[in-house]
């Protein structure tokens, strides 16, 4: 095995081994031998020269030796600024002095330094590991701008209280803080949003001399800082069996987690004692300040004169350098004489110490003690019961498919109306509309005449609504024609058949008015023939598309206008915007690596379920996986955002796993405009913008039907308010997804672990690498066999990762 030479400034990572076979030709004979390539990824880790030394390679054919190489390590540039990060964004981690007492509490403050105008937010907590160090949480950031070389820069400082416990050297890690810089923007108009790079800040390492405390005296338990010790006895002039409470109370700052406990007492055996435990309460969020006290109740069993001495509490002053002494003033209790009788002896409570006179044992009093009421702490946060699965959410669509489905819907629905309108108006209107009415009523006629061929009056009757229907056919005007006037109108449109329908008119006339004439005996067929050569034109389609049936009236011109300008309008606004064992029977009986593999297999199966999310966050949170269960609870808050249940995941998670996107933060919250996002799901606001185009569609509809009549007067205020309610939640939903952003993207992902983005789909070291925070969040845009997908971050940079950094958030 290779072994290479270490690197002053740079990790080296192990190799990628690569074996070609090579052929060559010598005096004309075939040989082959093999190439063996090693490649190793170099990491550096400071800024200058850095050189790889020679080293020696042992090989079958002897020692190969390998000269050193040299390269020259500069700063990263953040975005197209050609200014390394250091140029604008510093961190330092600083304490007031470098020498400190052992024990002695002494403040770190972190300093974060940007420019404001590349600043966007923080990606991460402050990461520090303070061992050997004993250290409180980090405050809340307090930021503030100042004037450095002309340009603002935003400062951020968060202080926290530490101190170590031995003496000696220290030289302590550096704190590490991810933030998003602003290198740009990306999009346009009012959907504009920023680029932003990530950057890892670390500060340079923090060096302290830590003093031994000089020789201890007599009395001292380790306590180090500045404290007041205060006493108090009630009553002092008691009888016999009437409790005593003697009150001790230590307080101030120091280092608290190594005081174990207050002074010893001593008292007369004269007394009975109940021994309370003691109580220790802390300021809010410190570990260094506080308060212990004690409540002791002493029962005197004979009168008398007692001395309750004083006590004493030494410990080491760092201010002076010195060891200070705190001693209670001594308190003397008149014990009266009383009727109660001495009681035996009943231990309540963990132990005092407590040092007795010379004489009878003390006993303590079988009394009750009134302690102090203390607010109950609530517990720390865990996660909920699972839920059953199968309750789905809505997976968000592409913006081009949610685009063109808003304006094919919008466009449709008024489109559709508009036609069938037209043509219903067209029919209407058709001049050939009564004479095809008529025809088909001669035909009923004529059959009817057929079947009542024996009956006068029947034929008489038949015959006149044939002379009606006939007038109807040639549009004769007249109320009551004659057989010249059907003769001429016939002849106007079918010259050669205006003879026999004269003939066939004026034998029906002789038939209905003469007596007992009989209708000759090939009248029928006559008629039939003569109307079975009639061509009556049929209804032509493209008669709807004429102004006058499409726009009936010069208004509804307008109004039709308008609104499609109005739908133009809104669908661009959005291109600018029972049988085996179940998991939860598995997780309930405590095996949750096995319901992990339930749930998981159901979140592949339906991507789309919130509540199997949910349950697979709660088997790793289980396993203390608190960010891949992050990611998971992500996905099903963004799946169903309304659910209390998923609102709570998602708290926990970020609080847990110590992951921090701004994007989830802001959601987590629940403030301002991410309060009205979380109302819905990106998906389901998707559907609203679809339920608008639908909405505006149906009142432009409205719209064209009261333009033709069909409707009363009340279309125009109903069309009014579908358009308001429409255009208002149209806004709210346009607002929505842009406050989610990539969030509402379907091939949205979050990177639960840090890793690796290359610019190449595969492990190779030759290729250029970046590191990648875990809670990125991102989108995939390819995918390459052998599970690698290419991300796409906000800023415009992409790379490749491995499927099994990932969670997604909707796939």
């Amino acid at each position: 095995m290779l072994e290479m030479p270490p690197v002053d400034g740079a990790n080296l990572s192990s190799p990628s081994t690569e074996v070609n076979w090579v052929a060559s030709s010598e005096n004309g004979k075939l040989r082959t031998y093999s190439e063996l390539t090693l490649r190793f990824g170099i990491r550096p880790y400071r800024i200058g020269r850095i050189t790889i030394p020679a080293f020696t390679v042992k090989t079958d054919k002897g020692d190969v030796r390998v000269p050193a190489a040299n390269f020259t390590v500069g700063e990263a540039t953040v975005g197209n600024s050609g200014l390394a990060v250091a140029d604008i964004s510093t961190v330092t981690l600083a304490t007031p002095k470098k020498t400190y007492w052992a024990g002695e509490v002494f403040p770190v403050t972190y300093t974060l330094s940007v420019l404001t105008r590349y600043f966007h937010s923080p990606a991460t907590l402050v990461q520090w590991q303070p061992a050997p160090l004993v250290a409180e949480e980090w405050s809340k950031p307090e930021a503030g701008e100042t004037m450095v070389r002309g340009e603002r820069r935003l400062v951020a400082t968060q202080a926290t209280r530490a101190y170590a416990k031995d003496a000696g050297a220290l030289r302590l890690n550096g704190a590490q803080q991810v933030v998003n810089l602003q290198v740009g923007t990306q999009g346009f108009g009012l959907f504009t949003t920023p680029a932003v790079e990530q950057r890892m800040l670390t500060t340079e390492p923090l060096e302290l001399t830590i003093r031994a405390l000089p020789a201890a005296p007599v009395g001292f338990t380790g306590a180090v800082g500045s404290f007041k010790l205060t006493s108090k006895v009630v009553p002092t002039t008691p009888t016999v069996g009437e409790p005593v409470t003697w009150t001790l109370e230590l307080a101030g700052t120091g280092n608290w987690p190594d005081i174990a406990g207050l002074p010893e007492r001593e008292v007369s055996a004269d007394f009975s004692v109940v021994q309370p435990k003691s109580k220790r309460t802390m300021k809010d969020n410190a570990l260094f300040e506080g308060t212990l006290g004690e409540d002791v109740v002493l029962v005197p069993n004979k009168a008398g004169r007692y001395t309750l001495g004083p006590v004493k509490f030494t410990y080491f002053d760092p201010a002076a350098g010195s060891y200070r002494t705190l001693s209670t003033e001594p308190v003397t209790l008149e014990v009266g004489a009383g009727t109660a009788a001495p009681a035996p002896a009943v231990a309540s409570g963990g132990p005092v110490q407590f040092s007795l006179t010379p004489g009878a044992p003390a006993t303590a009093a079988p009394l009750p003690i009134a302690r102090e009421a203390v607010a109950p702490v609530p517990p720390e946060n865990l996660p909920r019961d699972p839920l059953p699965s199968g309750q789905s959410g809505f997976t968000p669509r592409s913006l081009g498919a949610l685009v063109w489905t808003c304006i094919g819907l919008a466009t449709a629905v008024p489109l559709l109306a508009w036609l069938t309108l037209a043509a219903l108006r067209s029919r209407a209107l058709d001049p050939e509309r009564r004479r095809r009415a008529a025809r088909a009523a001669l035909v009923e006629t004529l059959t009817a005449l057929r079947k009542s061929a024996s009956s006068p009056r029947e034929t008489s009757l038949h015959l006149r609504a044939w002379q009606q229907h006939t007038a109807g056919l040639w549009e004769v005007p007249h109320a009551a024609p004659g057989a010249a006037l059907v003769h001429a109108a016939v002849n106007r449109r079918q010259p050669g058949a205006a003879s026999a329908w004269q003939t066939l008119w004026q034998e029906a006339d002789r038939v209905q008015h003469g007596r007992e004439v009989a209708l000759p005996a090939d009248w029928l067929l006559r008629a039939e023939g003569a109307l079975q050569a009639v061509q009556v034109p049929g209804w032509r389609v493209t008669a709807l598309f004429a102004r006058a049936h499409l726009f009936p009236t010069a208004a509804s011109v307008r109004r039709t206008a308008t609104a499609a300008l109005m739908l133009l309008a809104f669908c661009l606004l959005p291109l600018s915007a029972r049988g085996a064992e179940t998991p939860q029977q598995i997780y309930n009986r405590g095996d949750h690596t096995a319901a992990e593999k339930g749930w998981r297999a159901e979140v592949k199966a339906t991507p789309d379920d919130w509540a199997a999310r949910h349950n697979l966050g709660l088997a790793l949170a289980q396993q203390d996986r608190w960010a891949e269960a992050t990611g998971h609870w992500a996905s099903a808050f963004l799946l169903h955002p309304r659910s209390d249940v998923t609102r709570w995941d998602l708290a926990l998670g970020l609080q847990r796993s110590g992951l921090a996107p701004a994007e989830l933060v802001e959601f987590s919250r629940g403030q301002g405009r991410h309060g009205i996002a979380r109302a819905a799901s990106p998906g389901e606001w998707q559907l609203v913008l679809v339920a608008c185009a639908l909405l505006l569609g149906g009142a432009a509809a409205l719209l064209l039907v009261r333009g033709y009549g069909r409707i009363g007067s009340w279309a125009k205020p109903t069309a009014l308010a579908c358009v308001i309610v429409a255009i208002v939640a149209a806004g709210a939903a346009t607002l929505s997804l842009h406050t989610y952003g990539q969030l509402a993207d379907a091939n949205a992902v979050m990177v639960w672990r840090a890793s690796t983005l290359r610019s190449l789909p595969t492990d190779a070291n030759t290729q250029k690498v970046s590191a990648l925070s875990a809670g990125s969040l991102a989108v995939v845009d390819r995918t390459f066999a052998l599970g690698w997908s290419r991300l796409a971050f906000r800023g415009g940079q992409t790379g490749w990762v491995r499927n099994e950094d990932l969670v997604p958030l909707y796939r």
